[in-house]
C-alpha cells in the first residue's frame, strides 16, 4: 500500500482514512498529533495511488494477509510498537489490527469507527452470489434503488443526511464500482468486537473514541455500546459534528481532550 508521512514524533502512528479518501486526510490533523508522532497514513487498496487488482472477487484478501502486509512495514522500518488513527472504513481495519498486534499497540484513536455493528446488508452484498448479482445490476442500472432511496427519504424512513450522502457515494457509475469492489475486497476483514474489547482491558491499550452528534451514517450510539464493554468508561468523546470528522477544525475540538 502506497503511504504518506507526516509530523515528526519520535513513536509511530499508523493512519487509515474513510471510504472516498485518501491518505492526505490526515495532514489536516497533523497540528494535533505530528509533534508525538510520525504519521504513517496508508493509501488503501482501490483509493488514493495504492496499487489494487481489477477483478477483487478473485482474490481472498484474509486477515494474515493484511497482518502480513503491515508487519512487512515494521520490519522494513525496525518497528516494535505503534499506535493507530483511523476514520470511517479506517476504523475495521484498526479494529482488526487490534486483535493481529496486540502486543504491539500502545495508543488507539478511532474516528467514527466502521467495524463496530454487524451490517446484514454489507454481508449480503459480498457473501451471497444473489446479493452480489442484484448490486451488479445497480452498478449500471441504478434508477429503481435511487427511486426506492427517494420514497423512503419522501415518508421519513430515510434521515435526509442519509439519503444525501448515498446518493453522493452511489451517483456515478464509476463510484458505485467502487463501492463494489471496497466491499468485495475487504469482506473477509471482520473484527471481533467482544474480542477486540478482551484485547484492550487486558493489554491496557489506551483508545479514544470519537463520533459526531449529528452523525447518521455511524451514529454515537454505537460508540456507547462498545464502551459498555471496555474498563474504560471515560474512552468516547461526542464532537460537535457530523459524519465528516477529519477537518483543520478538529484540531481545536481535540485539544479538549488529552490524547
Amino acid at each position: 500500500m502506497y503511504y504518506h508521512v507526516y509530523g515528526h514524533g519520535d513513536k509511530t502512528l499508523l493512519a487509515f482514512h474513510g471510504f472516498g479518501r485518501d491518505g492526505t486526510d490526515f495532514k489536516l490533523i497533523e497540528p494535533s498529533y505530528g509533534k508525538e508522532y510520525k504519521i504513517i497514513s496508508f493509501d488503501l487498496f482501490y483509493h488514493g495511488e495504492s496499487d489494487y487488482p481489477q477483478n477483487p472477487e478473485s482474490i481472498n484478501f484474509k486477515e494474515n494477509d493484511l497482518k502480513e502486509l503491515i508487519q512487512q512495514y515494521l520490519d522494513a522500518h525496525n518497528i516494535d510498537s505503534f499506535s493507530l488513527l483511523a476514520y470511517s472504513l479506517g476504523g475495521r481495519i484498526s479494529l482488526k489490527l487490534i486483535e493481529l498486534f496486540q502486543n504491539k499497540i500502545e495508543n488507539v484513536y478511532l474516528f467514527a469507527p466502521d467495524g463496530i455493528k454487524y451490517s446484514w446488508g454489507y454481508n449480503f452484498v459480498t457473501k451471497t452470489t444473489i446479493g452480489k448479482n442484484i448490486y451488479k445490476g445497480f452498478i449500471k442500472y441504478p434508477g429503481f434503488l435511487f427511486l426506492l432511496l427517494k420514497l423512503g427519504n419522501a415518508l421519513g424512513l430515510i434521515k435526509n443526511s442519509v439519503y444525501k450522502f448515498l446518493r453522493h457515494q452511489l451517483e456515478t457509475q464509476p463510484k458505485r464500482q467502487k463501492v463494489y469492489d471496497n466491499w468485495v475486497f475487504f469482506r473477509d476483514i471482520h473484527p471481533d468486537i467482544p474480542h477486540v474489547q478482551r484485547i484492550i482491558n487486558t493489554k491496557n491499550i489506551n483508545i479514544k473514541l470519537y463520533f459526531g452528534k449529528f452523525d447518521t451514517i455511524i451514529p454515537p450510539r454505537f460508540g456507547k455500546e462498545f464502551v459498555k464493554g471496555l474498563n474504560n468508561k471515560e474512552a468516547l468523546h461526542i464532537l460537535n459534528s457530523g459524519h465528516n470528522l477529519i477537518k483543520e477544525s478538529l484540531n481545536q475540538e481535540i485539544k479538549l481532550f488529552v490524547l
